[in-house]
């Protein structure tokens, strides 16, 4: 069976950049306080900064969890694929889509994914977590793709 992960170079990157910004609203906070500044700059500086923690923050708590947890995207072979511990026949999944608002079990994030739709009306989504390359995206869906409309290999 073969495995598709998230990969963890991608997840501790993206978790540098959200720390970077949640440091950067830190500053901006403490500026404001600290330093000779009008008002309205003062205002403008701790609105941005809180803005910019409660953003990212909820993003870097969402890749932290990832980064800790079982990184397999989904797995296949020639009959079946396997999300989330739920197994699928290839046979009975009609088509694939993706879809750009998704929301996540992690602090109502919403995330790209890959929707695999059922001949029974039900839907599968596949998360991306934002830790997939665009490069990868592409490859991941044409894998995705190629795997259910194959259907000379089974």
């Amino acid at each position: 069976m073969k495995t598709i992960n998230y990969r963890t170079s991608t997840i501790i990157g993206r978790l540098l950049v959200c720390a970077l910004f949640i440091f950067s609203g830190v500053a901006l906070i403490l500026a404001s306080i600290y330093l000779e500044a009008p008002v309205l700059r003062k205002v403008f500086s701790v609105a941005a900064g809180i803005l910019g923690i409660v953003f990212f923050g909820r993003m870097a708590v969402m890749l932290i969890i990832l980064l800790f947890k079982k990184k397999h995207m989904f797995r296949y072979d020639n009959e079946n694929i396997t999300v989330r511990d739920e197994t699928i026949k290839l046979d009975a999944i009609k088509n694939i889509e993706i879809e750009n608002g998704i929301r996540t079990e992690y602090l109502g994030i919403k995330t790209p994914a890959f929707i695999l739709n059922i001949r029974g009306g039900e839907s599968i989504y596949i998360p991306t977590y934002y830790v997939i390359s665009k490069m990868d995206f592409h490859v991941v869906h044409k894998t995705l793709k190629g795997t259910v409309s194959d259907r000379t290999i089974r």
